[in-house]
């Protein structure tokens, strides 16, 4: 009872915060400035006519954060696979191994393989840059 009551009260204050921050946002964008695109289509009779599509800041911040998203979790994904892969590695060699060297060998082609990992998703999170900044 006594943790779960400061789990109540931190869950209904993120709620509360969480309506009154809809509330208030429903037409705080009304004076800003939008994000268009412009698609050119082309007609059946050889014209071209020009759409324009609106995107609001919040749509298109949520568009880039689901991207921003989908690439961590690709780079943590192929991160796992090459762990999973040297550790199999690791136990192949490891299961084969008659003496000391070829262990400690196994142990050595390992932590490089997993540090080798590590490198490339340091490399990879570091060309991904930050997350997408919120507008205001």
């Amino acid at each position: 009872m006594k943790k779960s009551f400061p789990r109540m009260i931190a869950s209904l204050s993120v709620c509360a915060a969480l309506m009154l921050g809809a509330s208030a946002a429903s037409g705080a964008g009304l004076g800003r400035s939008h994000n268009t695109t412009t698609k050119a289509t082309a007609a059946t009779n050889s014209s071209s006519t020009t759409t324009t599509i609106t995107v609001g800041p919040w749509r298109a911040y949520r568009q880039a954060l689901a991207a921003y998203v989908v690439a961590r979790m690709t780079i943590a994904e192929t991160f796992q696979k090459a762990v999973n892969a040297a550790q199999a590695a690791f136990l192949a060699a490891r299961a084969s191994a008659t003496t000391g060297a070829e262990r400690s060998t196994a142990r050595a082609a390992y932590a490089l393989a997993i540090a080798q990992a590590a490198a490339a998703r340091s490399s990879a999170l570091i060309n991904l840059g930050k997350p997408p900044v919120r507008p205001n």
